[in-house]
């Protein structure tokens, strides 16, 4: 376990090197956080062989008894990188933040378009409230239509009149004698009426012939108005498939560039991977071994020291060991987030692309802790091999090699193939992203064009129901006048034909009566 620990003490030993007193400040979790350690812990060790002043900072690999595994290490480059960590994560929360006030923005115009909508729909509501009121206008028409054959029917009253009074004259002339000029009178007093009631047809007649004109135009400004709103209807679902297809564009887009950004910080990280395995593999590294010292050393002191040495070396291949095993569990952890991410739905996205940047930048900051042990190993298994090479020619023995207990070359071999890989997917995605940048101004010139159109036909269209409106008024006042003639004048014309015909059938008596007249006056 990884603890950071400041120096408080250190005094120098008798047979040479230092003793110092290290106090625990903060402990790392398994979720690679840091916790402040409580109290006054301290850890003695003499494995520092360097003269430090207080305070400095060490970082240190303790086991569960708080006894160290490894040469404590300075803690200065690591905070370093848990630093750069914590710029990177600032940053992504920015970006982050400037998304969602993208998103806001985005809201607002969608706003805007809604409120536009509503705005139409009100303009609809009081071009609905002015037909109530139109219609409300025609019911007043309507009733001084009808104050109007209330005039009519007053003279139909005066012709009954008239008529009940052709009626006293033929009951007088019944009764009291005869009269030779009632009877041209009365035909008279009908001709009259007949000339008032043919003004009446002729009113009719006209009006019907109006009626079916305004008819016919009415229809035709109908058929007119649905294929114009259906035309707008079309307009309108090309409108709306437009901003979707700029829409899914845009979101296609920045997923590319988003992917873009990760596999590209990827590679740069494979990059630098590569470039440090290139190192450890490098041979030409040069050991600080004062090789006269370990040829003038007593064997046995010797011996002792090469145990010293080879359990130190045990040690860090083990602490080796266990990074790299920690670094395996943090790559199939960010395998397995992205193998996630792959299948999430839009919501989830964001909260698993934080996940995966985080995940990548602690296998990150791992990778780089474990390259600086791989050197510090690769150093330490030189300098053993070379004690031992000594030691086995003063024994008279022959020379043997220390074999790496790490071997990096299947690691360089993997780091290739993904390097490759990487490469591959960072072109493939890259021309995605031009491809889609190509598409855009087809898209937006696509989308202004059908804007255009749609703006054009509904106003062409609102004009078209204005003039249908218009019509359909005159259609319904006129509909109105000719019902009203047509229920007043054919009741007057029927009476009128009556009367007419009933005089009719007096005209040859009062011919014989008249002839009888003469022939008494002659007698007379």
């Amino acid at each position: 376990m990884l603890y950071l620990a400041e120096v408080k003490v250190q005094n120098r030993g008798f047979v040479g090197g230092y003793k110092t007193e290290l106090k625990l400040l903060a402990v790392q979790a398994s979720d690679q956080t840091w916790n402040i350690v409580s109290g006054d812990d301290i850890v003695t060790t003499d494995s520092i062989n360097d003269q430090t002043g207080k305070g400095t900072l060490y970082i240190l690999n303790l086991d569960g008894n708080k006894q160290l595994q490894s040469n404590p290490e300075l803690a200065g480059q690591r905070i370093v990188n848990y630093l750069r960590h914590l710029s990177r994560t600032l940053e992504k929360s920015k970006a982050q933040e400037e998304e969602i006030e993208t998103w806001k923005e985005s809201l607002q115009l969608q706003g805007e378009e809604i409120g536009r909508r509503q705005a139409e729909l009100d303009q609809q509501q009081q071009l609905l409230q002015q037909q109530q009121q139109e219609l409300a206008r025609l019911e007043e028409e309507k009733e001084k239509l009808s104050g109007a054959w209330e005039q009519v029917r007053q003279e139909q009253a005066r012709s009954n009149q008239n008529k009940e009074n052709l009626a006293n004259v033929i009951q007088e002339f019944s009764q009291s004698g005869y009269n030779r000029e009632l009877l041209p009178q009365a035909l008279s007093a009908l001709d009259n009426q007949q000339a008032l009631l043919d003004n009446c047809w002729q009113q009719l007649e006209v009006q019907k012939t109006t009626l079916q004109q305004k008819q016919q135009a009415l229809s035709s400004k109908k058929q007119s108005l649905l294929q114009h709103r259906q035309e707008v209807r079309v307009l309108h679902e090309k409108l709306q498939q437009a901003f979707i297809n700029l829409e899914l564009q845009e979101h296609l887009l920045k997923e590319k560039e988003s992917a873009f950004e990760r596999i590209n910080h990827n590679f740069q990280a494979v990059q630098r991977l590569d470039d440090e395995v290139s190192f450890l593999m490098d041979d030409s590294d040069e050991t600080d071994i004062d090789f006269q010292r370990l040829e003038s050393m007593p064997l046995g002191e010797l011996e002792e020291v090469f145990n010293n040495l080879q359990q130190e070396t045990s040690k860090l291949v083990n602490f080796v060991n266990m990074q790299e095993e920690e670094l395996s569990l943090q790559s199939n952890e960010v395998k397995e987030v992205q193998h996630k991410l792959s299948q999430a739905s839009e919501v989830e996205k964001f909260s698993l692309e934080t996940e995966l940047a985080d995940a990548q930048e602690a296998m990150k900051l791992l990778n780089e802790t474990l390259v600086g042990q791989r050197r510090n190993l690769k150093k330490q298994q030189k300098v053993l091999n070379e004690h031992l090479k000594i030691l086995s020619r003063r024994k008279g023995l022959a020379d043997v090699e220390f074999s790496e207990t790490v071997s990096l070359r299947p690691l360089k071999d993997e780091i290739e193939v993904q390097k490759d890989i990487i490469a591959r997917n960072k072109e493939r995605v890259e021309n995605e992203m031009n491809n889609l940048r190509q598409t855009r101004p087809h898209l937006e010139q696509e989308l202004n064009q059908v804007r255009q159109q749609y703006e054009q036909k509904q106003a062409q269209t609102e004009i078209l129901e204005e003039e249908w409106l218009n019509l359909y008024q005159q259609v319904a006042k006129i509909e109105v006048e000719v019902e009203l003639l047509e229920q007043n004048i054919n009741p007057l014309q029927q009476e009128l034909n009556s009367a007419r015909n009933q005089l009719q059938t007096l005209e040859p008596a009062n011919k014989k009566i008249e002839y009888l007249l003469q022939q008494i006056q002659s007698i007379l």
